[in-house]
């Protein structure tokens, strides 16, 4: 085997040079690059300097360069490599203590510890003497006492008659079911009446992705990564212009009917104009 040929098994390329040699390679250059992958040139040239801070958050590393190994013919897996960060290597002290170190160390851990405790014991103790030295109370009976009450002589008790009954409207009988109150009776009415439809453009994300919304005049509405079970709602009129990222986990909405974003997606990216009666429609590039 010859020098170079152990050269290539010992020693990997970095990611930026089997880009570049890959791209050199298919005799592409950075501008059809990018118009293959619908990204800007900074974008590629970014990626063959390894200048992933440029692309920002790592779901846009993983985006752009999956895209690009996939033009390239490259394994996929260098994205992935790229976009996890490296574990932090853990520091390991060299130097063995002093003795006086680990006494000073012992002695602060028990000083500690007997706090602790005497926190902890002192006021259980203290409650338990209370309790202790507090007085019992006193039987209580329903028992009358015989020297209180005055003594009683017996004495017959006249006898009233009952005064018979004046006549009168007859009495009302009480019914035991339950009276509806105001605030039921106004929330079943409510049910009763259909809910508005949906109107305008309506984003839903089931899983993470990023999105960049335009006005009519170019203006920029709103830029966010955001995560699944957000939701953006927008007027007709509102928007322009709409990219989104990852775009396979976006549900598009106009009116309340669902919208197709696989004829305006590519590598994973969708970007679709919106009418000013906010439908969408193809961009205009």
């Amino acid at each position: 085997m010859s020098t170079e040929g152990r050269q290539d098994v010992l020693f990997e390329d970095p990611i930026g040079i089997r880009l570049r040699a890959a791209r050199e390679k298919q005799g592409l250059a950075l501008e059809q690059a990018g118009a293959q992958l619908k990204l800007p040139v900074a974008i590629i040239e970014a990626m063959e300097r390894e200048d992933w801070q440029r692309l920002g958050a790592p779901i846009y590393v993983r985006s752009y360069l999956g895209s690009y190994l996939r033009l390239l013919g490259l394994p996929a897996e260098l994205a992935q490599r790229v976009a996890t960060p490296a574990a932090a290597p853990v520091l390991v002290p060299m130097a063995s203590r002093s003795r006086l170190r680990r006494t000073l160390d012992t002695s602060l851990r028990n000083g500690i510890y007997l706090v602790m405790t005497a926190v902890l014991v002192v006021p259980v103790v203290l409650v338990a003497r209370h309790y202790q030295n507090a007085e019992r109370p006193g039987n209580v009976t329903l028992e009358a006492d015989p020297s209180v009450l005055p003594a009683l002589e017996p004495e017959a008790a006249p006898i009233v008659a009952a005064p018979a009954a004046a006549p009168g409207p007859e009495p009302v009988m009480a019914s035991i079911t339950p009276v509806q109150p105001k605030s039921t009776a106004a929330a079943a009415a409510a049910e009763l009446v259909p809910a508005a439809p949906e109107t305008g453009l309506v984003l839903r994300f089931t899983g993470q992705s990023w999105m960049e919304v335009l006005g009519p005049d170019g203006r920029r509405v709103e830029q966010a990564l955001l995560d699944a079970g957000a939701e953006r709602r927008y007027a007709a009129g509102e928007v322009g212009h709409v990219t989104l990222g990852n775009a396979a986990a976006v549900q598009v909405f106009h009116d309340g009917k669902p919208f197709d974003l696989a004829p305006y997606r590519a590598a994973n990216v969708a970007r679709f104009a919106v009418s000013s009666e906010g439908e969408p429609a193809p961009a205009r590039h």
